[in-house]
């Protein structure tokens, strides 16, 4: 090789050359329902050394966002580039992802876009939402695991056998086994994809997406990750009631969740009040066994589901951490990309709510890592979004994006953590199919939520000071009509 080529790929390794054995390769890495609750986002009570170790490595995003805080539709924004808007798919039903993809046959996801430029694709464990994967978008038929993996539990008559797919309306809220990491889905997919990379004589590029489940519900992990955590009050959420100045549909998020409730014996009302809705608020969780359908948490419930969380999320990094050593072990850390990031965030009794589907901070910040060999890393506080991942890669493999792209590249803020990509990002959720609709935008000083009805007519606004208010206990929007107009002119 030409001296003068060997100091181009010194100083910029994410250069793309025609010969593809110095073709940077991605590794992208998934967790399902992970709030930034890990020490590298400053929670001193949750221990996640590994994670922590790949974001020293990393540009670290503090202000990253999804853009639709429930598991199917964030997936599909950000594989295809659009946002929820333009996808229009709103539930888990399979008949409206197929009439999206007929609709919108332009929209490629970035599995298939990169395979077309010469990348070895391939997806294990939950990229794709359960079902929803395209095994012609990947070099490779997609590995997500057993049908419903999602409910895999521990199967307490047979020890050493295989773990069980639960039926949804008899799965355990947490199950906490003595068992090694392999026992489960998540330890054996970290193992068969570090058996991949430690067998790869490929001089293809390549583009792994590897989704862990953990700590989406129920909470199943090995015990040794439980006993690194003694919760205390001092983790309970610091805003467990509504906000004041909103109606219920706002913070309710169990609308998705009414045939279950009377399956399990609690009809909910009709027609909803606060009162009620605070009482079935959190029925993602609730749902599953070891947890009143209706009405108050008991603490000391509280504080073990608590540490279950902490101990999947603890679970999910040690699995992180070895595939980063193994990337080390066969010398393809210093020319793999690794991101890292989650489909939506998670409430842990904030608002009174167990689960996503809000339109709040907590609901829908996430941790957001981007991990390029040879940029700088860092922590920075630009404004990016999941839908902004797509266009990010495109640049850094030097791969020339499609047009249907709705996001932005976020390469100027790894060269430079100060630079700013966007003045704000978007979410949006539905409620009782469409009876209402809230579309918000977040910038640094505030967040602005519209919701409308099936009309198209004004419902509610809400708006947040995110500097005074930063967990969204009190909405000014009457007090500050405006600031209103001013953040409801960045949705138009």
């Amino acid at each position: 090789m030409k001296p003068i080529l060997l100091v181009l790929l010194f100083a910029f390794p994410s250069l793309l050359l025609a010969d593809e054995a110095i073709r940077p390769n991605v590794l992208m890495i998934a967790v399902d329902d992970l709030r930034p609750m890990l020490g590298c986002y400053g929670d001193e009570r949750v221990k996640t050394p590994n994670i922590d170790a790949l974001a020293a490595e990393s540009m670290l995003f503090e202000k990253a966002y999804c853009n639709y805080a429930k598991c199917g539709l964030s997936r599909l924004s950000l594989m295809t580039g659009l946002r929820p808007g333009s996808i229009e798919v709103y539930d888990h039903g399979y008949d409206n992802v197929a009439k999206f993809r007929e609709r919108r046959a332009d929209a490629i996801p970035m599995s298939r876009w990169f395979r077309e430029a010469g990348y070895e694709t391939r997806s294990f464990g939950k990229i794709d939402h359960d079902g929803w994967d395209v095994p012609e978008d990947w070099s490779a038929p997609p590995e997500p695991g057993r049908e419903r993996e999602m409910w895999e539990i521990f199967d307490e008559g047979n020890l050493e056998g295989e773990t069980l797919i639960a039926d949804r309306r008899a799965c355990p809220v947490m199950q906490l086994p003595d068992v090694e990491d392999d026992h489960f889905f998540a330890g054996r997919m970290t193992t068969q994809v570090a058996g991949i990379l430690e067998e790869r004589d490929s001089k293809k590029p390549f583009f792994y997406a590897v989704g862990y489940r953990r700590p989406h519900l129920p909470f199943v992990a090995p015990k040794k990750y439980r006993d690194l955590y003694e919760p205390d009050r001092s983790w309970l959420a610091l805003n467990p009631e509504a906000p004041s100045g909103v109606p219920f549909f706002p913070w309710f998020n169990s609308d998705g969740y009414v045939g279950m409730a009377k399956a399990l014996g609690e009809p909910m009302p009709e027609k909803m009040n606060p009162g009620a809705a605070m009482a079935f608020n959190g029925m993602e969780m609730r749902s599953y066994l070891g947890v009143p359908v209706k009405g108050p948490i008991p603490e000391e419930r509280q504080l073990e589901l608590l540490g279950a969380y902490a101990a999947c999320v603890s679970y999910v990094d040690a699995q992180v951490g070895r595939l980063v050593e193994q990337l080390e072990k066969s010398g393809l850390r210093e020319s793999t990309i690794i991101v890292f990031w989650s489909d939506h965030g998670w409430h842990l009794g904030e608002m009174g709510a167990w689960g996503k589907m809000t339109n709040y901070e907590v609901g829908t910040r996430i941790p957001f890592l981007i991990s390029v060999p040879g940029k700088q890393s860092g922590r920075t506080d630009s404004l990016a979004a999941l839908v902004d991942l797509y266009p990010t890669l495109c640049d850094l493999l030097d791969v020339k994006p499609p047009t249907h792209l709705a996001g932005s590249s976020l390469t100027s803020v790894l060269d430079d953590p100060d630079a700013e990509v966007k003045p704000a990002v978007f979410h949006s959720y539905q409620r009782y199919k469409g009876r209402y609709f809230g579309r918000a935008v977040k910038t640094h000083e505030y967040r602005y939520v519209r919701w409308t009805n099936k009309k198209g007519g004004l419902e509610l606004e809400e708006l947040y000071d995110q500097q005074l208010d930063p967990n969204e206990t009190t909405n000014i929007a009457v007090e500050h009509p405006e600031v209103v107009a001013r953040m409801a002119g960045l949705l138009d």
